[in-house]
């Protein structure tokens, strides 16, 4: 007969519980992405050519921009002050967040998420804000970012996210 030691006990019991617990943690995720029923309309990392950001923008005001049709896609490019890079694909959309003037530099502006939410577009957006002990350049600026996804009828809304 073998006996356990209460070394070996004290071992055990924390992979028990373990084994126990790890099932329940996978179904607490599995129910909780169910849930949700937005799709991403974005791949992960943004093909080149797909995403284009910088703090020198002709906006004279914040700004949400979609852009579904080539006369839209080059109003969105005058916006920033630059002709458009290339044609809109005729599969794709764009979405731009204009920040508007600023006095100093250290602002910033990223498009992280873009999903369909039922028949609504969702873009989530972050500003980036110099800290008040952060060194900037005493200068205009004026930050934007655009971004090229798959083409999608509904309402675009923009949510800001912290």
């Amino acid at each position: 007969m073998r006996t356990t030691t209460p070394l070996a006990a004290s071992l055990i019991a924390p992979l028990v519980a373990f084994a126990v617990v790890l099932p329940l943690l996978g179904a607490c995720q599995t129910a909780t992405e169910t849930a949700s029923a937005s799709r991403s309309l974005l791949p992960a990392d943004a093909a080149p050519g797909t995403y284009w950001q910088g703090d020198r923008s002709q906006a004279f005001e914040r700004a949400y921009v979609v852009a579904r049709t080539p006369q839209e896609w080059t109003e969105l490019w005058s916006r920033v002050g630059d002709p458009a890079p290339a044609d809109l694909p005729g599969d794709q959309m764009a979405v731009g967040v204009f920040l508007g003037p600023r006095d100093t530099a250290g602002y910033g502006v990223a498009i992280d998420t873009v999903r369909q939410e039922g028949t609504d577009i969702v873009v989530g957006y972050h500003e980036h804000v110099p800290g008040p002990a952060q060194a900037v350049a005493q200068m205009q600026t004026s930050p934007y970012a655009v971004r090229l996804l798959p083409k999608a009828a509904g309402a675009t809304k923009f949510h800001r996210e912290k």
